[in-house]
């Protein structure tokens, strides 16, 4: 499990909140196969037949057939910017081409093609999720079909590679390479619906200022000197972790933050003797503690929560992460390397004890 940070990337492009169809009503509970359907898929043995090309994306109509859908809005999937935008003869006509970034660091591109109209200004627009980009349409313009040379349609992409704008031939009669550059729209974005698996956004608040009482030592989990009684740590199999001793017990471990793609992560798990509510603390010790957003994602009865902690507001001091219900063998607290923070220098993010502490 990874602990996303929704936001900003370092390269300045929106982290994607969710993925959603092209075409069709919006809404969490929109059903877009009402009013359109997939004509031609990803690699579709039938669009080969007849083409002899390996089709890149899908094919989208609407349900009335012909050109009942020309000039239906044509929306971005997610959010991300403006990679490349124009009209390209002799086939494509009007094109769009979008730049995604997942909350895991994976990028994805995707291309709508056929457009009548485009509504896009400029090579690096920011563009939300949901919004226009263009107009559906029938494809590059002729002498003898002045609105475009198809059945109006939209030919949509998504890309695991950033090729060039309207990529088509060689690559089209190679399967496997359509393949190894291009993903299945439908299932993909099936799987990455807003509000749903990685893209659930955990509630963020944030420990502005250090807090000053020291709790009584109930369960304590600490990273460097765990015991079985207590509870269990374990980290990621990653380079780049170090320690100090500067801890809790003379000892802890750090290591460098990341603004969006995480390589280090560590996760407390107690040993509660019994359900309710609990207290949760974090003991920042002296040195390593530099980053001004560590991100605790602390897992309940209740669900989950993600906590931003400034630890360089602390010195050899308990921080407070807040009272939640967890009981015998569920909850736990974990905390990434991604803190969303960027610039020249990385900051140090320091791991050490976790206390939990029973609320009467």
């Amino acid at each position: 499990m990874t602990t996303f940070i929704f936001g900003e990337s370092s390269d300045g492009i929106p982290i994607a909140d969710g993925f959603d169809f092209p075409v069709g009503p919006r809404g969490a509970n929109a059903d877009v196969f009402k009013t359109h359907k997939i004509d031609a898929t990803l690699a579709d043995p039938a669009y080969f037949k007849s083409f002899g090309a390996w089709h890149t994306g899908e094919d989208w109509n609407g349900r009335g057939g012909g050109d009942t859908d020309l000039g239906d809005p044509i929306y971005a999937i997610a959010n991300g910017r403006v990679v490349e935008f124009g009209y390209y003869p002799p086939v494509w006509g009007n094109i769009v081409l979008l730049e995604h970034l997942q909350p895991d660091g994976v990028r994805v591109w995707s291309q709508y093609a056929h457009l009548d109209q485009i509504m896009v200004s400029r090579q690096g627009q920011l563009i939300e999720r949901g919004q226009q980009i263009g107009t559906l349409g029938k494809g590059a313009k002729t002498n003898e079909a002045p609105r475009g040379r198809f059945v109006a349609h939209l030919h949509f992409e998504i890309r695991r590679n950033n090729l060039s704008i309207g990529n088509w031939t060689p690559m089209v009669k190679d399967k496997n390479a359509v393949l190894a550059n291009y993903i299945n729209p439908t299932p993909f974005i099936n799987a990455r619906r807003p509000g749903t698996g990685i893209f659930v956004k955990p509630t963020v608040t944030t420990q502005a200022q250090p807090q000053p009482v020291k709790p009584p030592v109930n369960i304590l989990v600490d990273a460097e000197q765990p015991t079985q009684e207590s509870g269990t740590f374990r980290k990621a199999n990653a380079d780049h972790w170090y320690s100090a001793p500067y801890g809790f017990n003379g000892a802890m471990l750090w290591t460098y933050s990341s603004p969006t793609t995480e390589s280090n992560w560590a996760e407390w798990r107690p040993n509660l003797s019994e359900a309710g509510q609990w207290q949760v603390w974090a003991f920042i010790p002296a040195q390593y503690g530099t980053t001004t957003s560590a991100r605790y994602l602390i897992s309940h009865l209740d669900g989950q929560i993600l906590i931003g902690l400034n630890q360089s507001l602390f010195s050899h001091k308990w921080a407070y992460l807040g009272s939640y219900r967890f009981g015998p063998g569920q909850g736990y607290v974990r905390l990434s390397d991604v803190t969303g923070e960027s610039g020249q220098s990385p900051k140090m993010i320091a791991f050490d004890a976790l206390c939990w502490t029973k609320v009467d």
